[in-house]
């Protein structure tokens, strides 16, 4: 009778699978005549009902078979998933837990308990069954061959091994995860966003997918969007982890009193002797910095020095203030850590410049010149070839000409109109914006990332469309497909603004996008803050930055990107006459009012007093000149560089007579 029954449940669940399902159950009502708790013969019956549509019949014969057979896990497992298509949480919440209590190991019910608390909001319940998920994975071994996979950059077959995961087990988190991982790869951005949401559709309670989602968005320029997700995290697993990357992500998002309020929170979940500590005092130093909170960031910063085994980034923040005075232990506390060949080269970068700036404080010039040199070999390698920057300068100048120019959007009848500081960095373009931003009609962001962004996606949309690739595809693309991408830059960067008719974008290295600012938003104004090369020069060299701009390593390589950039600015006065204002640094400091009231003029506003008072504004500045813009204009920033003329002849040379010559007037 047994194996009669056997045969009998393997055709009906055929019938089931190849979509008879009339025909199922004609077969099954016929068989629970006779045998009316038969547990197999119930289920088949259920999974019919719910193959037909027919929840109502679905769910009242799998509540049978859970009345019938308390013991049988899988029974519970039945009503739960049925319950959750009806809408019955609360009932499918109990059944699971029914399921999991029977048989712990219950991989899919801890799934769907994962989600089914998070959309009841216990959190720390959904938590548990996410890890309780992880724990009873059917596919840990897959994931490790994924993981190894992985490492070894081995990108097919770590794909292979995802999608082989995903059809045993249909939306598996780890799986998931590893392709997101390789659309970043990828550099498909959009892609890997979309990923990341649809696996939290089903896990929303995974925070290494969250957490995944929180970087990609930030890699996107979407930051209030990771701020969102930062803050879900927090509440899913308040931990010091997760304040911590909500801490970042509100600092990215420009909300500094965030940053600080929740790193502070991290390190409530830290024992004072743990060395993340330090981590958390480096958030709050950087964010009390930004906020103009000066005497604070430097007990975070003498803070994070103490709780950190590895503190080049503490003295580094010390010395970024550019007001703080080291004492002559400090320097021996600095120089020791920089040779010490154990520690991450980083770290011991970042207290090389930290010395060297201490010591250039002290008038020690010769000797800050031998540190800001040690500091640029430790500093960790990005790749920088001059001879691709001057291809892809010559490239932009060969293909964005006047005629390409010609096309471009409409102007945006209404919204707010963007100022663009662009140049080379040191060079005063965060004077020119702290001066702007205290205009009333004009508001400060920071160094925005967006247009890099919108850039991405138009090379990518060109690249598909026209099998062109950037600039060139820029030539085709329709007016009103120009105004979609200004429109977007718009929208995305609506988070950092509030009401005012003009706002600031101030990222220098958008100089090389004039040409697509001008083709996307041709209402856009464009300010060029230049410097006499070899103080901009020795500036840049001496600033440890936090990412980008790997020819500042190299005194040769950054006269050579001088001159490239020089370059490009003279092919967008030729193919736009008017429309870059050029504003000199040595003109500004020496004669403020001139300056200020011609670029008052060529933006289109009325002069204001503020402006020459910019200095008292208190809005956060988020750039290595932070403390400088604080202070009334000084002059003794220009000709600094001739402190060390024979260490910097690789600097001139590179430069060559030429670029000298036309700064002769500013020495």
């Amino acid at each position: 009778m047994a194996n009669n029954n056997t045969l009998f449940y393997h055709a009906v669940k055929e019938q089931i699978q190849n979509g008879k399902i009339e025909d199922a159950l004609v077969e099954l009502e016929a068989f629970l005549e006779k045998n009316k708790d038969d547990e197999v013969a119930l289920s088949l019956y259920g999974t019919a009902f719910l193959r037909s549509g027919n929840i109502e019949r679905a769910f009242s014969t799998f509540k049978h078979a859970a009345n019938t057979h308390p013991e049988v896990p899988g029974t519970h497992s039945n009503l739960a998933f049925t319950a959750m298509q009806a809408g019955q949480n609360e009932q499918a919440i109990e059944s699971y837990e029914n399921a999991v209590r029977l048989s712990p190991g219950l991989y899919p019910a801890w799934i769907h308990l994962g989600k089914l608390y998070f959309d009841s909001g216990n959190f720390k319940a959904a938590l548990n069954a996410v890890e309780k998920a992880v724990q009873s994975d059917p596919l840990k071994e897959d994931f490790q061959q994924m993981q190894l996979a992985m490492r070894s950059k081995n990108f097919a077959k770590t794909e292979e091994i995802a999608h082989s995961m995903l059809a045993k087990q249909p939306n598996h988190p780890r799986a998931i995860l590893f392709l997101a991982l390789l659309a970043r790869n990828a550099g498909a951005h959009e892609e890997r966003i979309n990923i990341l949401n649809h696996g939290l559709g089903h896990h929303p309670a995974n925070i290494n997918l969250r957490q995944a989602l929180v970087v990609a968005l930030e890699e996107s320029g979407k930051f209030e969007l990771a701020a969102e997700q930062a803050r879900l995290m927090v509440k899913i697993k308040p931990d010091y982890m997760t304040y911590w990357t909500l801490s970042r992500a509100c600092g990215q998002a420009g909300d500094h009193e965030g940053a600080l309020s929740s790193a502070e929170s991290a390190a409530s979940y830290l024992d004072v002797k743990n060395n993340e500590l330090g981590k958390v005092d480096l958030l709050r130093g950087h964010a009390l910095k930004i906020l103009g909170r000066r005497a604070e960031s430097e007990e975070a910063y003498q803070a994070c020095i103490r709780n950190t085994r590895e503190n080049g980034a503490g003295w580094w923040g010390l010395a970024d203030l550019k007001t703080y005075r080291f004492s002559a232990e400090d320097k021996q506390a600095m120089e020791k850590f920089a040779n010490k060949e154990s520690a991450a080269p980083g770290q011991r970068c970042q207290s090389a410049f930290a010395l060297a700036r201490a010591y250039e404080n002290d008038g020690e010039h010769e000797q800050a010149f031998h540190w800001y040199q040690r500091a640029n070999a430790l500093r960790p390698n990005l790749k920088y070839s001059p001879d691709e920057n001057r291809v892809l300068c010559d490239k932009t100048i060969a293909e964005i000409d006047a005629e390409m120019l010609s096309t471009q959007a409409e102007p945006q009848p209404t919204g707010p109109t963007p100022i663009f500081i662009v140049g080379m960095p040191r060079a005063g373009s965060t004077l020119i914006e702290q001066i702007l931003a205290s205009h009333s009609q004009i508001e400060g962001t920071m160094e925005l990332m967006n247009l890099s962004y919108v850039e991405r996606d138009v090379e990518t949309g060109g690249k598909r469309k026209f099998n062109k690739r950037y600039p060139a595809s820029l030539r085709d693309f329709s007016p009103e497909e120009l105004n979609v991408y200004g429109q977007t830059y718009l929208d995305d960067t609506a988070v950092f603004r509030e009401s005012k008719p003009f706002f600031i974008d101030k990222l220098p290295p958008n100089f090389s996008r004039i040409g697509l600012i001008h083709k996307i938003l041709p209402q856009a104004i464009i300010i060029d803050a230049r410097r006499h090369p070899m103080d901009c020069g020795y500036s840049a060299y001496k600033q440890h930055f936090a990412g980008g701009h790997g020819y500042s390593y190299k005194l040769e390589h950054i006269g050579g990107y001088f001159n490239d950039y020089l370059r490009l600015m003279d092919h967008w006065d030729e193919v736009l006459p008017g429309k870059v204002k050029l504003v000199q640094y040595e003109d500004m400091v020496r004669d403020t009012e001139t300056s200020v009231r011609e670029i008052l003029a060529h933006i289109g506003v009325d002069f204001e007093d503020a402006c020459l008072r910019f200095y008292e504004n208190t809005r956060a500045v988020k750039t290595a000149s932070s403390e400088q813009v604080r202070q009334p204009i000084y002059t003794n920033s220009i000709g600094r560089w001739q402190s060390v003329p024979e260490q910097l002849k690789p600097l001139s040379d590179s430069l060559g007579e030429e670029t000298m010559a036309r700064f002769q007037q500013y020495l």
